[in-house]
């Protein structure tokens, strides 16, 4: 990897923002997760968690974060890629994307057994332009492009960093506004190298949780959190 490589490089997500109408239900329902009280600066597994009002739009997952090298040469070459650029914020077909520096965030309570994101997924209507988009003008790089008709779907999976975007698009159209349609971010996956015991955490606090199934990906294990407040589709995934 060359020197101007390495500056915009992606190496991982670092934060998360959710939009939500009670903000405060929100926040509290992300400390729940979390296993932390209350608190103004929330943390998750490393990565920064921003619940703000919605503000006209839609609740839920409105934009990530990415950690990058060097912020101003990230931005600088995915601008001259032709995504547009605001402020350090990127729209990629719709969605919103920031760029930040490598400062880590610390966990306030690192019991709570979350090791950082797994992956957030992105739902589009066009596969081929999520390719160019998220990999040739974003600059992550795609790692597998995988149909999989026993789930009606076919799945990118960019790397960035130890996390991945997964681009999902279903295969029979059910749910999307039809091909050319804005993308959506949808979902987060969270790392944690126990499934059961933040499961039986989440359990005692009274929080709605699947039973742990095993995972899409070989030797994984998830578990689905149903908690509505969170306002976005969340899954905890680990090791079998």
């Amino acid at each position: 990897m060359s020197d101007t490589q390495r500056a915009q490089e992606v190496v991982g997500i670092s934060g998360v923002s959710i939009a939500s109408e009670d903000v405060d239900a929100t926040r509290e329902a992300w400390c729940r997760f979390a296993g932390i009280e209350h608190s103004p600066a929330l943390v998750v597994g490393g990565v920064a968690v921003g619940v703000g009002p919605t503000v006209g739009g839609p609740e839920g997952l409105a934009a990530v974060t990415l950690a990058a090298t060097d912020v101003s040469e990230t931005l600088t070459l995915i601008g001259r890629r032709g995504l547009p650029v605001d402020g350090g914020v990127v729209d990629v077909a719709g969605t919103s994307w920031r760029v930040a520096g490598t400062t880590g965030q610390v966990d306030l309570d690192p019991r709570g057994g979350i090791e950082g994101v797994d992956h957030v997924v992105v739902s589009s209507t066009d596969p081929d332009r999520a390719a160019a988009l998220y990999g040739a003008r974003l600059g992550l790089e795609l790692r597998l492009d995988r149909t999989m008709p026993e789930h009606r779907m076919r799945g990118l999976f960019f790397r960035a960093g130890d996390s991945v975007v997964e681009v999902v698009t279903r295969l029979d159209g059910e749910g999307d506004g039809g091909e050319g349609g804005a993308d959506r971010l949808s979902g987060i996956a969270w790392r944690t190298p126990d499934v059961a015991a933040v499961r039986e955490r989440l359990l005692g606090a009274e929080v709605d949780v699947s039973e742990v199934r095993p995972g899409r990906k070989q030797g994984t294990l998830v578990a689905t959190v149903r908690d509505p407040d969170l306002r976005v589709p969340t899954l905890i995934v680990g090791p079998a």
